[in-house]
């Protein structure tokens, strides 16, 4: 049983990855209605084929060995989003995908196995102690901490802390998984033994809606994220954020690892460190570029920042050049302080540009105080 839930697993992280491919591939295509069919495309393989193989996979085995699995999504992901998204995969990235993919099969190995007997009298037990509740308080106070950042820093802000936010959180949704795993976990037993008494009681319900509302509810996040952000950045938050989540919650909320020896817990949690060591290996290289814009208009900031920009003002309709970015305040450097805005129509842009203070705040150079306080710039971007 439990194999066959890996096998589940290992599938839906492969479908899992082409369809986030699909809606960051979105943000880059030639045209409006391409963009909007490959995104279209790419939500309804992760709103319906992923969600189903992983509730398949939860039901056949415990969720403190299925969970570790998502990282595949990014090994997958860093196989394949040089060829399909034309993304550059560096050696930190292969190293960073390496350490994930190991910590992802030792989990897996080291993880519960052992039958768990789901039954009302453990559904009520599990969903009405003070184990639950505590672990719901702190993952409300995640929630809060993200909707705060997230209205710091709206779209077009351009550092990293966005899209870190947006996947971390697309991620931790998605890693509350014991409601499903409970919940198909009963369905499972029910139908083995042909006793359905457990499901006259009220609890089973609102357990099976939750997990169908954490299923779909991280979706608009990671949406966000993968149109914005390059898809080796998102993913891998995603997936690394996902699987702590879920290592965590089914550890704590469904007690998976409470049978188990100490030393075996204690390499088992080694093991989920070793994931986040390879998470952070990549986040030191993830450049976390953002896209801007639909169809045609779609560009990234490492587009815009090899092309020569110049400067109209209220006063002076006549265009002259202005010098190349240079390298340090190229935008594709998050922490340069540089942010650019862009947007074009038929070859032809216009953009404005700040320097950015280390509180997110836009400051001015000293040299150009008496410059902007006497006029509005505006900046052309020639094709």
């Amino acid at each position: 049983m439990v194999f066959i839930g890996v096998l589940f697993e290992v599938a839906a992280t492969m479908v899992g990855t082409a369809g986030k491919q699909l809606v960051s591939y979105s943000a880059r295509a030639e045209s409006k209605r391409k963009a909007h069919l490959f995104k279209v495309a790419g939500l309804l393989v992760t709103t319906l084929i992923g969600p189903v193989l992983d509730m398949a996979a939860y039901a056949f085995a415990p969720q403190a060995i299925i969970a570790p699995l998502n990282g595949l999504d990014i090994v997958w992901n860093t196989c394949s989003a040089p060829f399909t998204l034309g993304e550059r995969v560096t050696r930190r990235h292969i190293v960073g995908s390496t350490l994930v993919f190991l910590g992802a099969m030792m989990t897996s190995l080291l993880g519960p196995h052992h039958a768990q007997v789901e039954s009302l009298a453990w559904m009520q037990e599990t969903f009405l102690s003070v184990r639950f509740l505590s672990y719901l308080a702190t993952f409300a106070g995640f929630l809060l901490f993200s909707a705060v950042t997230l209205s710091a820093r709206p779209r077009g802000v351009g550092d990293k802390a966005r899209g870190v936010v947006l996947g971390t959180t697309a991620g931790g949704i998605a890693g509350n998984m014991y409601f499903i795993s409970a919940g198909l976990g009963l369905l499972r037993s029910s139908a083995a033994s042909g006793d359905w008494t457990a499901w006259s009681n009220w609890i089973p319900y609102p357990v099976l809606v939750c997990g169908v509302l954490v299923a779909v509810s991280n979706i608009p996040f990671m949406t966000k994220a993968l149109q914005e952000y390059e898809a080796i950045f998102v993913v891998t938050l995603f997936e690394g954020s996902h699987i702590v989540v879920a290592c965590v919650s089914g550890s704590w909320v469904l007690g998976e690892m409470d049978q188990e020896e100490p030393l075996r817990r204690a390499v088992y949690w080694c093991c989920v460190l070793v994931i986040v060591c390879g998470l952070l290996v990549i986040q030191s290289t993830a450049r976390g570029n953002q896209w801007r814009g639909d169809g045609e208009e779609a560009k990234p900031f490492s587009e815009v920042s090899g092309r020569t920009l110049q400067r109209t003002t209220s006063n002076d309709s006549s265009v002259r050049p202005l010098t190349e970015l240079p390298v340090e305040l190229q935008p594709t450097r998050n922490d340069s302080g540089f942010v650019l805005w862009a947007g074009g129509m038929s070859g032809i842009g216009s953009a404005s540009f700040a320097n950015v203070g280390s509180d997110g705040g836009s400051t001015e150079d000293d040299s150009n105080d008496q410059a902007s306080d006497a006029e509005q710039s505006s900046v052309a971007l020639s094709a």
